[in-house]
């Protein structure tokens, strides 16, 4: 963890002191060595949050983006069940950082939990990922689907692992590949297309930002725009599909059972 409590204050982890956990109050140390970033480690083996996972370079970096009263906060539910959030914003979005591979039922845990949550995902850390990713936005088959009303949206065919990993998510879901660019999966995908919208990385965090506390945050007001967007899409081109599993094979250009 980047933070302790230490003479009943938040505080970063330094040599030669002592704090106490921000979720269980338990005693943790500094650990503050040369090849890792430094945190604080409960004593012994004890881990207080089954969700939390170790942190990399990337996962610090990205944290430090935002406010430090909104990094690592523990968010707790109506039966009183917490866990610590990476970042909790002012409007209440809680945003995760997910480096580590992570099981379906963990991320479904999670996106039940927190509710209003957003998963930002290392891109990097298979590198076939990133590869697999940009020859299929590029793809013929990936530029099928258009909209005259969201021309900014791309579509492409959702293989690969990254998209078996993501797809089924119910929140929303920021792709990071290191460049100047987050690409947004956005809600309503399925196992034919997804529909991918990017947003410049320094926009991102500043969506989360408020000027003036009487208005609503720049990222609510995105979300509702691009609510149903692939809904809309797939209808509009399949007007007559109910459902995606109405949409024709032949017309996507797949044979049956692919």
């Amino acid at each position: 963890m980047k933070f302790a409590i230490v003479d009943n204050k938040r505080q970063e982890a330094a040599p030669h002191i002592e704090g106490k956990c921000i979720n269980c109050g338990s005693p943790m140390v500094p650990k503050c060595g040369a090849l890792r970033i430094k945190h604080w480690a409960h004593k012994g083996t004890r881990r207080c949050d089954p969700w939390w996972e170790n942190e990399t370079e990337w996962h610090r970096s990205w944290k430090n983006q935002f406010p430090t009263d909104w990094q690592e906060i523990v968010h707790y539910a109506e039966n009183n069940e917490k866990h610590i959030a990476d970042v909790k914003t002012l409007e209440g979005w809680v945003i995760e950082f997910q480096h580590s591979p992570i099981k379906p039922e963990e991320r479904l845990s999670r996106e039940d939990f927190y509710q209003k949550l957003i998963w930002v995902v290392d891109g990097k850390r298979r590198s076939r990922d990133e590869r697999q990713f940009f020859k299929l936005l590029g793809n013929r088959m990936g530029r099928y689907i258009k909209s005259e009303k969201y021309p900014e949206v791309q579509s492409t065919l959702p293989e690969g692992q990254i998209y078996r990993d993501w797809t089924a998510s119910r929140s929303h879901v920021f792709f990071d590949f290191g460049g100047e660019d987050l690409w947004w999966l956005l809600m309503g995908s399925d196992h034919y297309w997804a529909f991918i919208l990017p947003i410049n990385r320094s926009k991102f965090i500043k969506l989360h930002q408020k000027d003036d506390l009487t208005k609503n945050n720049e990222f609510d007001a995105l979300v509702e725009k691009y609510r149903d967007v692939a809904q809309q899409l797939m209808r509009g081109h399949y007007p007559w599909a109910e459902s995606k599993d109405a949409i024709p094979y032949k017309l996507l250009g797949l044979k049956e059972g692919n």
